[in-house]
């Protein structure tokens, strides 16, 4: 392969933490497998290397991609019988496996394991209630009026809500800490001050938005109206205090002259909706009405704490007992160890030649501690923050960000970006940085897209041997809903793309295939439909098997709803049901569930014959 500059010098860079801003299509898998073969080259073995990244399939790829590239190098031979021992793998899996080595300092069983997210779930449920039922007890004041005011009918969503709450304080690796010192280090004078201050200063943030917004105003109107803008405007822009922003809010923007063009429209339109969102942030009189008001919470704020205390104590014990964790846990044991066992943190910190993490962007502060702690100016980042999709599993972006902007400034380590990619045509990058340009940057997305992350065209093969007359550029498709009509809006969708693929293959469209280097018609095989959420699966593939086209659905399934747990629930309901001898509705239904199921050999006749004689035993 041909490398780039950048790519070179992703591979062969040293002596430093690295940060690698690998864009798609950039090339940055073989990049990282290169750079391993030539640290394995350099007398490095493969387990002085940890590898990490955050799915059991990326790693497993990874550690294939790896033992391909030591087969095709005689002199790295010996290194094919190390690689299956090697550390490619998960952030979790490591963190398990440092937990298990040294079980013996934590004073837990060596077999530690992780539960089903099920079980746990069901586990957190039942000791929330008894949380609750436990301080119903105690009836304290402020208990009872957190209560009273935050509950309608019942309970139920008030300890639902707390739980979640519980689960992003659980990625805390100090949260018995921050718990403890929460209502102290928060309700008092100096830090309630400094939060009304913080927030004055957010507010004239927003002022200096519109503000922005009427210098723009300036270019598209004449000097008379702006004379008025102006003079209407000038209070709210000086305003330095709180009750001075409130009052000077209210104003309202002079009519605009008669004939003024849809842009002045839009553009004072944005103005008038900045000012009512500032007047929507200044609805107390005085800060000292938003101090009175921050303080009313403390009630609240006290038993929430005293609620997530009572459920942890109750939930740890159960996890110790009967030896379930979760896999935050494993991670806060891990770095419990680490920090608290100078022997175990020199053996960690001295064992690994190089930590090459895979997917940065998408690393949570727990496993940024985790690797901070066993790291030694060492650790080779790769990432894009561009593609940080895993925010509800607790990834947080900023520390990938947070880094790159230190590391450009040569502070704390070097900075690569490989920004030319390899995968796509070139109109498919054009288009997308069109449209990147102008939403993307440090508060929308993380990243200041047109510096330094704009995407650079680099597989000439598509201009060369893949040339066609075909328009490769986006196509947005409309059509007119009729709500009263005969398809849901759903359904059409779905057909217009299913139309859409099927005029491809009937005209032979040509695609190019990088794999034979050769222009061919396009199959069925050759499109994806990505979507946001599961919901309409099932009518795609009802839609589609209509029309005759073939589709395959990737879909995450959960045991609390798949097939697996519905037979586990009725063969649970049959034991029940036949030690009381009640040979029910419900006890038929359960049995038809087992009996024809994958677990039992029942023919429908047979079925059939218990049912209706009511003979469950021969």
């Amino acid at each position: 392969m041909a490398w780039t500059r950048e790519q070179l010098e992703a591979i062969e860079k040293e002596g430093s933490n690295i940060i690698v801003s690998a864009g798609a299509g950039s090339g940055k898998t073989a990049v990282l497998t290169n750079r391993v073969l030539r640290k394995l080259k350099a007398h490095v073995d493969i387990d002085s290397l940890l590898i990490l990244t955050f799915t059991k399939a990326a790693a497993s790829e990874m550690k294939e991609r790896i033992r391909k590239s030591i087969e095709k190098e005689p002199s790295l031979i010996n290194q094919l019988e190390k690689i299956d021992s090697a550390y490619i793998t998960t952030f979790d899996s490591f963190a398990l496996s440092v937990v298990k080595k040294y079980y013996y300092l934590l004073g837990i069983p060596m077999n530690i394991a992780i539960t089903d997210a099920s079980i746990m779930s069901l586990a957190k449920k039942k000791f929330m209630d008894e949380a609750f039922d436990e301080l119903y007890e105690e009836n304290e004041d402020y208990f009872r009026k957190f209560i009273t005011d935050f509950c309608l009918k019942d309970d139920k969503d008030l300890k639902k809500s707390i739980i979640n709450l519980n689960e992003k304080l659980s990625l805390r690796y100090d949260k018995d800490d921050y718990l403890s010192s929460y209502i102290d280090e928060n309700f008092n004078d100096d830090k309630i001050t400094l939060d009304v201050t913080k927030y004055v200063s957010f507010l004239k943030k927003k002022i200096e938005i519109i503000n922005n917004l009427v210098i723009e105003l300036s270019y598209l109107v004449d000097s008379s109206y702006m004379s008025k803008v102006s003079s209407v405007m000038e209070p709210l822009f000086s305003s330095k205090e709180y009750i001075d922003i409130k009052n000077n809010a209210l104003l309202e923007l002079p009519r605009l002259p008669s004939g003024s063009s849809d842009d002045v429209k839009k553009k004072k339109e944005l103005i008038t909706k900045e000012l009512k969102n500032l007047r929507a942030l200044t609805t107390y009189e005085t800060e000292e009405y938003i101090k009175k008001d921050i303080y009313s919470t403390l009630k609240y704020a006290k038993s929430i704490v005293k609620v997530i205390q009572v459920f942890d104590k109750k939930l740890n014990a159960y996890k110790e007992k009967n030896n379930m964790y979760e896999f935050t846990d494993i991670a806060i044991l891990a770095i419990n160890l680490i920090e608290n066992n100078s022997d175990v943190k020199q053996e960690l910190t001295s064992k690994f030649n190089e930590i090459l993490l895979d997917e940065y962007q998408d690393t949570s502060d727990l496993q940024e501690k985790f690797i901070s702690c066993i790291s030694n100016n060492n650790v080779y980042m790769v990432g894009d923050i561009k593609q940080s999709i895993y925010r509800f599993r607790n990834a947080n972006p900023y520390i990938f960000k947070n880094k790159y902007d230190a590391y450009s400034l040569s502070n704390g380590g070097i900075k690569i970006d490989l920004m030319k990619n390899f995968r796509s045509r070139r109109e498919v990058l054009e288009n997308i940085n069109e449209i990147f340009n102008h939403i993307m940057d440090d508060k929308i997305g993380g990243a200041e897209y047109q510096n330094g992350h704009q995407m650079i065209f680099g597989n000439t093969t598509y201009e060369e041997n893949g040339k066609t007359d075909n328009n490769y550029n986006f196509e947005f498709y409309n059509y007119t809903y009729d709500k009263n009509g005969k398809f849901k809006r759903e359904e059409i969708e779905i057909f217009l793309i299913a139309k859409d693929i099927k005029e491809k293959v009937n005209s032979n469209y040509q695609v190019y295939d990088k794999d034979k280097g050769i222009l061919r018609n396009i199959t069925y095989n050759d499109f994806v439909i990505l979507m946001d959420r599961s919901k309409n699966f099932s009518l795609y593939k009802k839609i589609f098997e209509y029309l005759g086209i073939p589709i395959v659905i990737y879909q995450d399934e959960s045991i609390q709803n798949g097939y697996d747990m519905d037979i586990i629930k009725n063969i649970l309901k049959l034991l029940v049901k036949e030690k009381k001898h009640e040979y029910d509705t419900e006890f038929k239904y359960a049995f038809m569930s087992v009996a024809r199921s994958y677990l039992s050999s029942y023919s429908d006749q047979e079925i059939f014959n218990a049912i209706t004689t009511n003979d469950y035993h021969s």
